[in-house]
């Protein structure tokens, strides 16, 4: 195997390991919160149906960034000369970016319309705290908040 060809697969490998790493502690906080809220049965089953509704987009969002992320760190190392290809990834990055976010809002709107009001209050305190809590958010029950920061570069 090529040296060049062993970067790239230790780039795979470490990218499918941060892929597959959820940060658990965050996860089961959350958890623990929608306990908390006490849904009845009816919601229960309205919020796994948004969660289902939304998680496949949001992991190919999340899969296809990481991969452009990758590939924008490779072309900085082996063709930093390459000006208009890693303009072209940061706007793919930008743009899905957006999507997420707008993904997250539609997502967090979604469920907010599950609860009520005393319900509605504890869970935007819940993820606005954790929002501020955290520089780069990783884990907000089914979905991660969109990070605010750099693609690499």
């Amino acid at each position: 195997m090529s040296g060049r060809a062993m970067k790239l697969a230790s780039l795979c490998i470490a990218l499918l390991l941060l892929l597959l790493a959820h940060p658990l502690r965050a996860q089961d906080s959350y958890r623990d919160f929608e306990k908390g809220l006490n849904l009845t049965d009816g919601q229960k089953e309205q919020v796994e149906g948004i969660k289902r509704k939304y998680i496949d987009e949001w992991r190919t969002l999340k899969n296809e960034s990481a991969r452009k992320r990758l590939e924008l760190r490779e072309l900085d190392r082996s063709a930093p000369s390459d000006k208009d290809r890693a303009r072209r990834l940061e706007n793919d990055l930008n743009s899905m970016q957006s999507s997420k976010e707008n993904l997250y809002r539609q997502y967090r709107g979604d469920v907010s319309g599950v609860l009520n009001d005393q319900q509605r209050g504890r869970y935007d305190k819940f993820l606005d705290g954790e929002r501020k809590g955290m520089s780069g958010p990783r884990q907000r029950g089914m979905m991660s908040e969109p990070r605010q920061r750099g693609h690499g570069r």
